[in-house]
């Protein structure tokens, strides 16, 4: 357990569609250096032939493999086990099995929040993989599918193999993201579990994660997702206590992702891409919900730079900034 508050473990949550390679590298440049990063997942797959695209976003060369923990859904064992094996020879030391994901598509093959109700399946699972991985096993888990009591009742399975951690998102899968997190089912679980407990949900500020500190002294780090989304500095007032909170700071992030991605991505994929990063990172401004607004209806690229823009130019003006180069974004 860290000694201070400035020096719990940190880590980012997976979140498909928007943290991936070039995301995380450019955020940790902008606004500071996560303990770990969990990847958004991959899925297994039938057969023993993995193409070497299928791990783009995990490419060692790429990546800090001392740091970013890969994740895999799914519930074949044999599966799974060649991912991990392929992943340990890429030189990755961890993995984590997501049974998290509340997603329909998912959940419904059994998958991510869809196996916990089947406490039988996931012991099987277990028994199955753990003694053939080369490499340490995470799991992220949310409380249960549709009953909050369901995580409660695996975790006993869960003690009996040797996990590097357990991190528990405090909904249930049929929650989505909507309501409340529910941390008396957390608390039920944390009692329960003999592994380091990792905490993952609706960390939005400083306060937030000192209430989670004093009511879960022993939890051994914090994920954040949607929460440094919207406020990118979120990481650096963890650390420091203090961040410099202008906005030519989000906006240098933004313009260098979109220049990392524009080089990798069509037109079309690339406003995709930056249409779900303004979805978490619009409510961060003042004005960010009616902005946003204007970036969904955006069908174009050049659309999109003079919405953006005319937006930076605003809250320069607003906080007395000078306007920074319209290089990537000529308002012309």
């Amino acid at each position: 357990m860290p000694s201070s508050f400035s020096e719990q473990y940190l880590y980012l949550a997976p979140l498909r569609g928007i943290t991936d390679r070039i995301f995380r590298t450019v955020f940790e440049k902008h606004f500071g250096t996560f303990n770990y990063m969990v990847a958004p997942f991959i899925s297994t797959i039938q057969g023993t032939q993995v193409r070497p695209t299928y791990f783009r976003d995990l490419l060692p060369q790429q990546n800090d493999t001392r740091r970013l923990v890969p994740q895999i859904i799914g519930n074949d064992s044999d599966g799974f086990v060649l991912l991990c094996k392929m992943l340990s020879d890429a030189g990755y030391k961890s993995v984590n099995w997501n049974l998290g994901c509340p997603s329909p598509l998912i959940t419904r093959k059994r998958r991510g929040s869809g196996l916990l109700p089947h406490a039988e399946i996931i012991e099987s699972f277990l028994d199955q993989t753990v003694p053939r991985l080369s490499v340490c096993l995470s799991i992220k888990a949310r409380l249960g599918f549709k009953n909050p009591t369901e995580l409660q009742k695996i975790i006993p399975i869960l003690n009996n193999y040797p996990l590097r951690e357990l991190i528990i998102h405090p909904r249930t899968g049929n929650q989505m993201y909507s309501g409340t997190v529910d941390l008396d089912h957390f608390e039920q679980c944390s009692r329960l579990c003999r592994h380091k407990l990792i905490y993952n949900g609706d960390i939005g500020s400083k306060a937030d994660m000192q209430i989670l500190s004093k009511r879960f002294p022993d939890l051994h780090g914090y994920m954040v997702g949607r929460g440094i989304l919207r406020y990118p500095y979120l990481l650096e007032l963890f650390r420091k206590g203090t961040t410099d909170e202008s906005t030519d700071r989000i906006k240098a992030f933004h313009d260098e992702l979109f220049f990392a991605n524009q080089n990798v991505l069509a037109p079309p994929n690339l406003l995709g891409k930056m249409k779900e990063l303004w979805k978490f990172m619009g409510q961060g401004f003042h004005e960010g919900e009616h902005f946003t607004a204007k970036i969904l209806r955006a069908d174009k690229i050049e659309t999109y730079n003079h919405y953006i823009c005319d937006f930076f130019s605003k809250c320069s003006r607003e906080k007395s900034h000078d306007i920074l180069s319209d290089f990537y974004f000529p308002c012309e």
